[in-house]
Parts: C-alpha cells; sequence; structure tokens
C-alpha cells in the first residue's frame, strides 16, 4: 500500500492529519464566474493563504500545471456537471482513472446528488471506478450530497457518507449539519477521513465559525469553494481557514 500511503500523506498533512482541499471544479456548471476565471490567479491565491491540495478537472489542472508548487496534492475530479444542458442535474464521467495516472494525480474525485435523477448511474459508476483504483492504489474522493430537502440533515448526511464509505471511498467528502454533536456520529458512523464541503452561505454561522465546528465534531478537513473564490479575499479566507486547521 506504499503508494496509497504517499498519494493520503498528501492529502492530510501536519501533526493533526488534516486536508485543506481548494475545489476549483465549478466552471463546468457555473461558467467561467468571477473567481474561476483567471485559473492560474485563483490557484496562486489559495496557495498562498495556506491550501495543500486542489481540485480541478484535468483541463483546469494542465492549465495552471506550471505554476502548481511539488508538495501541492492534485485531486483531479473525474466527473462533470454541464450547466448548459437541460439535462445537466447530475455528474456525467468526463475523464478516466487512466487520465489520472497520466497527470500523477494524488486522487480521484467523483459527486453523487442523491435525488436527482441519474443518481443510481452515477452511483454505480463511482463503485466501479472505486474497484479499478484499487490496484494502483489510487484514492477515490467520494462527494456524498443528500437529497435537495434534507442537505444539512445530520441523519441523511450520515446515511450518504456511509453509502460512500461501504463501496470503499478513501475520503468522503460532504455538507456539515451545523451541529459538532450531529457532525461527530457522522464521522463515527463512516470510519474513513470525512472533509466538508463549503455549499452556499447556510444561515447565520460563518465559513470561519462552521469550520470551527467541523474540527471540533472531528472532520479531518476542508474543501470549501465558493465562499472563498467568490468572496473579496480568497488568500485572506483560506489562511484564516489553514490556522484553524493547523492554527
Amino acid at each position: 500500500m506504499t503508494g496509497r500511503l504517499r498519494r493520503m500523506n498528501r492529502l492530510f498533512i501536519g501533526r493533526q492529519k488534516r486536508c485543506l482541499l481548494s475545489p476549483l471544479d465549478h466552471a463546468g456548471w457555473l461558467g467561467p464566474v468571477r473567481g474561476l476565471d483567471n485559473p492560474r490567479k485563483i490557484v496562486q491565491q489559495v496557495i498562498a493563504g495556506g491550501a495543500n491540495a486542489i481540485l480541478a478537472s484535468p483541463g483546469f489542472i494542465r492549465e495552471v500545471a506550471p505554476i502548481l508548487p511539488n508538495d501541492t496534492a492534485v485531486v483531479l475530479r473525474l466527473s462533470i456537471t454541464a450547466g448548459l444542458s437541460a439535462a445537466g442535474t447530475q455528474e456525467t464521467p468526463a475523464a478516466s482513472l487512466d487520465t489520472a495516472l497520466r497527470m500523477d494525480a494524488d486522487a480521484v474525485a467523483v459527486s453523487v446528488f442523491f435525488g436527482r435523477d441519474g443518481d443510481i448511474e452515477i452511483y454505480r459508476w463511482l463503485a466501479e471506478l472505486i474497484g479499478r483504483a484499487q490496484p494502483y492504489e489510487m484514492p477515490v474522493v467520494a462527494e456524498m450530497i443528500p437529497p435537495q430537502d434534507r442537505l444539512y440533515e445530520a441523519d441523511a448526511i450520515a446515511h450518504a457518507a456511509r453509502i460512500g464509505m461501504e463501496i470503499g471511498a478513501d475520503v468522503i467528502k460532504t455538507y456539515y449539519c451545523g451541529s459538532v454533536d450531529g457532525f461527530h456520529k457522522v464521522v463515527e458512523s463512516s470510519p474513513v477521513p470525512i472533509i466538508i464541503a463549503g455549499g452556499p452561505q447556510n444561515g447565520d454561522i460563518s465559513t470561519i465559525e462552521m469550520v470551527r465546528e467541523a474540527m471540533a465534531s472531528g472532520a479531518a478537513g476542508v474543501a470549501i469553494g465558493r465562499r472563498v473564490w467568490q468572496s473579496d479575499d480568497p488568500e485572506g479566507v483560506t489562511r484564516q481557514i489553514a490556522e484553524v486547521l493547523w492554527g
């Protein structure tokens, strides 16, 4: 398991073994919106702020490869949500394990949005990917998102995370439920590293408060996108998050 261990040690760093993953993979869904319109600029900002890993598609990674530090982990998104398509409500396979191996990725990522059309098909593809990745010791990050009407319910989040763990995902990415005790139960019920997705602003809780609570719950890291790259100071927000993670 040397390859898997090496890759996981690039994703989860420091004494606490935590991950600050910067998700820069939204443009297929949202388009080249502010914050993602200049790939190299936003990568420079989040890395300067302390992100130790980025999550992006193959084309994005190729564009920023010349400026990526050698110690920055790369999580390659293999699925994409095609925002211009009327059917673009669920992820669609857009790259392969071979792509990840050729690009020397540290992990691959796929999202499953339960409750949307096509969720079983993409879930089946994720399960097949996990099986194909194992001989190459390539970690798989499964973004397991509960149905829209239960996005922040602890029981639904725990269920979605557990599905990912049951099929063999190495890392789970999912929403924070807004409760330290509630999310602690999520972490306990799926004994693989769990990192929280930022998602849209949820209620009155600030980004930094959410990160503090998630860490207190036992989360292994964060993957916060829109709250960072849509802010006026992506580097500063990333630095504040890094301070909470590694202090």
